[in-house]
């Protein structure tokens, strides 16, 4: 037989096609400060061929929570095996905007709010730890999804701990690790919580360039990898009882590294509660808590349990191609992607693109105008920035590109628009988008996902590559402050020299 051709391309024979895999600088870390480095020159070869649509990063992530007092905490009631769970998988380890999850609300129980429009508002937000009513796997579907990976119940009659056998098979396997302390005294600095997991993140979910890049041979240069770390501390209310939002006096959320808070803390657990009370953590009134969520690979020797994998690694699978298939894939490629610019909003820039993302700030009522007092990204009870804040809606919107207006008139943003603009601003000419896979509905985009995108990037042949200077205007439509993220992507064309590796870019031509 011949080679296959698919859809129009002919796909060319490899003799071999392999796995190649560093760490960061060639050294196990089982901490990092922030960044990780990684030496492409590590997997440059003359005879093969990378592939990085394929490349797949892998984190040790530790999360924990601590008994930040200065003494010994009795509880009342351990914590549940699922109490920490991933905003957005592992993605907003690495990167605040990359991608969203579909968090929704959803309870069909009878005597409860059938959707998040008739929530009670007291059951979602109030002024201590802002936004709090999707911190839960019981009706958020998106955290049980998510927490169904990360949490292993380590205990004897449990299925996968029994066929496994002990927790150095757990740790052979890459399974997560969950230590939960039992109900009792845990003393200053020790751990209530501890879980381990191997985080795999694809580059092409982090970069519009590595899902578009082609195959090439001789890689050169580094790659720079900066996390998220957080450390949440909680000072509880001055009654006895589960840590619940509404059972905390004090709040801060701290950045060790970066600018998200990538946990969810799971206030209502699906596998504890069939009636959606508060479940886990009970302690002492006014104890102090510590949550954390790092790229760690340290173990805790009180926990009993390590990580399965103590270091960073890359990997990236490699192709040798036959005689005949090597000479035709050897040439220069060009291709585009969006690449993202993180800047203040003033810039000037050629060939964008425009989403804007509205975030309640100030959790008090009744006027719009009030100064941010909480940043919903830095908090482990928020879902932001996986989404936007409920009902966050902006009305005569009007956005000016090089003095020229894109709508003849001030628009008020709906669904409609929502749909037309991404279907122009969407990845591979609209194909490669949300609302064509059909994974973001109306509903969805209205209750939670209300992001304002807009094709800022129309223009004539004749203005590719012009820098023009950007304005947006628009009236706030909500009861509450509210902060708009804006995140901008640009785009760009590069070269690739699949024989010599090297990388060019030049100005868009259409």
């Amino acid at each position: 037989m011949g080679n296959p051709t698919i859809g129009g391309t002919h796909w060319l024979a490899v003799s071999n096609k392999d796995k190649r895999y560093f760490d960061p600088l060639g050294l196990p870390r089982p901490r990092y400060a922030g960044q990780i480095q990684f030496n492409l020159s590590t997997i440059s070869s003359q005879a093969a061929f990378v592939n990085w649509e394929e490349a797949v990063i892998q984190l040790p992530i530790k999360l924990q929570i601590l008994n930040a007092g200065g003494y010994s905490v009795t509880s009342t009631a351990a914590c549940t095996v699922d109490q920490l769970v991933p905003k957005a998988y592992a993605w907003q380890f690495i990167d605040s905007g990359s991608n969203f999850v579909l968090d929704e609300y959803r309870l069909p129980i009878p005597g409860v709010a059938q959707n998040l429009d008739n929530m009670t508002t007291s059951n979602y937000i109030n002024g201590t730890v802002g936004e709090w009513g999707l911190f839960n796997t019981f009706s958020n579907v998106g955290a049980y999804e998510r927490s169904l990976f990360t949490a292993l119940d380590q205990s004897s009659g449990k299925l996968a701990y029994d066929i496994m056998g002990s927790n150095a098979s757990i740790q052979a396997v890459s399974k997560p690790h969950v230590y939960v302390a039992p109900a009792g005294a845990v003393a200053a600095g020790a751990q209530f919580y501890v879980a381990h997991y191997l985080a795999c993140i694809k580059l092409s979910d982090l970069s519009d360039y590595f899902k578009k890049c082609t195959m090439q041979k001789n890689t050169k240069g580094f790659i720079y990898i900066s996390y998220n770390s957080s450390a949440t501390s909680i000072t509880t209310g001055g009654s006895p009882g589960t840590v619940a939002a509404t059972n905390i006096a004090s709040m801060n959320s701290n950045m060790s590294f970066g600018n998200t808070c990538p946990i969810l803390r799971n206030g209502s657990s699906a596998n504890t509660t069939n009636t959606g009370e508060s479940t886990g953590l009970a302690v002492p009134g006014s104890t102090n808590l510590l949550v954390t969520a790092d790229v760690s690979g340290t173990a805790t020797s009180e926990s009993g349990i390590a990580p399965s994998q103590t270091f960073s690694r890359l990997l990236v699978p490699t192709y040798s191609p036959n005689p005949s298939a090597d000479n035709a894939l050897i040439q220069k490629k060009t291709f585009r992607y969006f690449e993202r610019v993180i800047s203040k909003f003033a810039s000037l820039l050629s060939n964008p693109k425009l989403i804007m993302q509205p975030v309640i700030t100030n959790v008090t009522p009744g006027s719009s105008s009030l100064p941010d007092v909480i940043n919903p990204f830095r908090s482990c009870f928020s879902t932001m920035p996986a989404t936007t804040s409920p009902y966050a809606a902006l009305k005569n919107i009007q956005v000016t590109v090089g003095n020229v207006p894109i709508w003849n008139n001030s628009v008020n943003f709906g669904y409609d628009l929502f749909v037309q603009e991404m279907s122009k601003s969407g990845v591979d000419g609209g194909l490669n988008d949300v609302t064509k896979v059909g994974l973001l509905s109306q509903h969805l985009w209205e209750s939670l996902y209300r992001f304002i995108a807009v094709d800022i990037g129309r223009r004539l042949p004749s203005d590719d590559g012009a820098s023009k200077s950007t304005i947006v205007s628009g009236t706030n439509n909500t009861n509450y402050a509210l902060t708009i993220y804006f995140h901008i992507l640009r785009e760009v064309v590069a070269t690739v020299d699949t024989a010599m590796g090297t990388v060019s870019q030049g100005a868009v031509q259409n």
